[in-house]
């Protein structure tokens, strides 16, 4: 019956995969016995084959295989009965009518089972065989929803979450492009998440440098507000450049080294009784104040001469791998977000950003609204944000 055929074909099915696991445990002795095989034969071959599978099914090795056996060899296949159609598999197969089948029984079954597959090739043109799917995660793709060991089960495969194999009867081998397809839809449906853009997760609105401050003043910044970078802006709100921490504190170095060498030019002058340069210098400053003198010092240069330029920028309708990727491939912390298809600040995104994204640490903060937010939710704080800067810095 159709029945019984099909519990045959999933039999020998499951007979198919033990002989795959054989292959991969036993290593050379398995090639080995194969070469011993061929001696005699493609015939020898199949037989020693069959064996293989025969032991593996006996569990208790008793050369035989009882109802209980064939149960799970069938289970294992996927393969949903009832008790009529294993009574009636179990009898075609069992010639002495023991209620066992032993080796040379088993064969039998494989060579009618074999039979019928080429009299259904010859009718249909259609070839059964075995398709195997192995399936693997790539690393630091973001991927952290995808279960492949899950998404086999339905074939009988399994693995883990990031890395499962299966193997799948085909009726045909024009059925393998369909199935790969369903499993290819079914990923994306069930388990890749929809990728955040980054002007969903930024930090904004964000604090800028103008290129005029100097070293005092942007240091100042860095203190009041607990940031280690700043994007710089023109007055147009254009992104020009970034400065961090590391180029404050070269500035104020070298700004500490002009004035100490300036200090020991004036006393070794003093010491040596130079008249001539001590009175040009006299000359020079006649017309300032030695207050002025002094303040005109405490300034320093302007931040446009020390900033970082031409700066990676990215823009808002980027994707969250997208700026994962250019941040390591750049070995940046941060970097300023522009409009798209401008140069002008909407935010900044750091590695912080991208953590809280991750959830990698319990202790980052993951529905704060204010990094929740849309950028049209956030325009009213951006505005006030304008014209509240004014009043950051005294001049």
């Amino acid at each position: 019956t159709e029945k019984g055929l099909l519990l045959q074909s999933k039999l020998l099915e499951a007979k198919i995969e033990d002989d795959n696991s054989s292959m991969g445990g036993s290593g050379g002795s398995y090639k080995m016995m194969e070469a011993e095989a061929w001696k005699g034969g493609e015939d020898a071959l199949r037989l020693r084959r069959l064996q293989v599978a025969f032991d593996k099914k006996d569990i208790d090795s008793s050369g035989y295989l009882d109802r209980a056996e064939i149960v799970q060899a069938l289970v294992k296949s996927g393969v949903v009965f009832s008790e009529d159609a294993l009574k009636s598999f179990i009898d075609s197969i069992d010639m002495d009518g023991n209620g066992k089948i032993d080796f040379d029984e088993f064969v039998s079954f494989s060579e009618r089972v074999r039979e019928i597959q080429n009299e259904q090739e010859k009718l249909t043109g259609r070839k059964p065989t075995t398709m195997t799917v192995i399936g693997r995660v790539k690393a630091g793709v973001n991927m952290k929803d995808v279960n492949l060991n899950r998404l086999f089960q339905q074939f009988g495969g399994g693995g883990h979450a990031k890395a499962a194999s299966c193997t799948v009867r085909l009726e045909d081998e024009s059925e393998a492009g369909d199935i790969l397809q369903g499993l290819v839809d079914e990923i994306i449906e069930t388990s890749l998440m929809k990728q955040p853009l980054v002007g969903d997760f930024m930090t904004s609105p964000v604090l800028s440098a103008q290129p005029k401050m100097t070293e005092n003043q942007v240091e100042d910044l860095f203190t009041r507000y607990d940031v280690r970078a700043l994007p710089v802006v023109d007055d147009n709100n254009n992104v020009i450049g970034l400065v961090t921490y590391k180029e404050v504190a070269a500035a104020k170095q070298r700004l500490w080294n002009k004035e100490q060498k300036r200090m020991r030019q004036t006393q070794s002058e003093d010491d040596d009784g130079d008249t001539e340069k001590t009175t040009k210098r006299g000359q020079k400053n006649s017309g300032k104040t030695q207050q002025q003198q002094k303040q005109h010092r405490k300034l320093g240069s302007a931040l446009k001469g020390w900033m970082k330029q031409h700066i990676q920028v990215v823009e808002g309708s980027r994707t969250m791998a997208e700026v994962e990727a250019i941040l390591l491939d750049q070995d940046v912390g941060c970097m300023p977000v522009v409009k798209d298809g401008t140069k002008q600040l909407i935010g900044m995104v750091t590695r912080t950003d991208l953590l809280r994204q991750h959830r990698y640490y319990p202790s980052l903060h993951y529905h704060n609204k204010g990094y929740a937010d849309s950028i049209a939710a956030r325009k009213p704080i951006i505005e006030l944000r304008k014209k509240l800067k004014k009043f950051d810095m005294e001049e």
